[in-house]
């Protein structure tokens, strides 16, 4: 069966992006049927999620400067007729306390939904079908005055589809009668 395609251009964009992770917003309950509604090209713009039917909270975790990243790499294969990405969220976490170990070690134990604000005010949703998994990770009080004292994680999706992106009401807040936002 022959693949239909529909290419568009691109033209120079305004430089105005910045790199760099705000905050990274976790959902502990696990992924099913209408999680995620009108995620694919169903959205008033084409990747963009919509309303969810499932009511669902997100936490937030704020993020240092200049520390956190998401990655997402194309990984295809001619061979195989396959592409799909690997979408990878490195963060840090200042101050080792006891609580964010318990977390992190509840993070361990399953699927996560994960949605990554940069700090140009994009919300992408990680793991979007398939869910993240925290996949790696260091922490230690460092050995200097000015090293890390906490932890660095890294949590890996792999989605047939670039990360979409969340769509934003007239407020900059992500729109969805069913997804709540804590503490936006």
């Amino acid at each position: 069966m022959a693949c239909d395609l529909t290419l568009t251009g691109r033209s120079l964009p305004c430089r105005n992006a910045l790199g760099g992770i705000k905050r990274v917003w976790f959902c502990d309950e696990k992924q099913g049927p209408g999680f995620w509604d009108a995620i694919d090209d169903t959205g008033s713009t084409a990747g963009e999620v919509e309303d969810s039917t499932a009511a669902q909270t997100f936490n937030y975790w704020d993020l240092p400067k200049n520390s956190s990243s998401l990655t997402q790499t194309v990984n295809a294969s001619i061979e195989n007729g396959t592409v799909y990405y690997t979408q990878v969220l490195s963060m840090v976490i200042n101050n080792i306390v006891a609580a964010d170990i318990d977390s992190i070690e509840e993070m361990g134990k399953g699927d996560l939904s994960i949605v990554v604000e940069d700090v140009n005010g994009n919300f992408m949703v990680m793991g979007h079908k398939n869910g993240s998994i925290l996949s790696g990770g260091t922490g230690g009080t460092g050995a200097t005055m000015a090293d890390l004292n906490g932890f660095t994680l890294e949590f890996t999706a792999n989605e047939v589809d670039a990360a979409p992106f969340l769509h934003l009401d007239s407020n900059g807040e992500p729109e969805g009668t069913n997804l709540t936002f804590t503490n936006i």
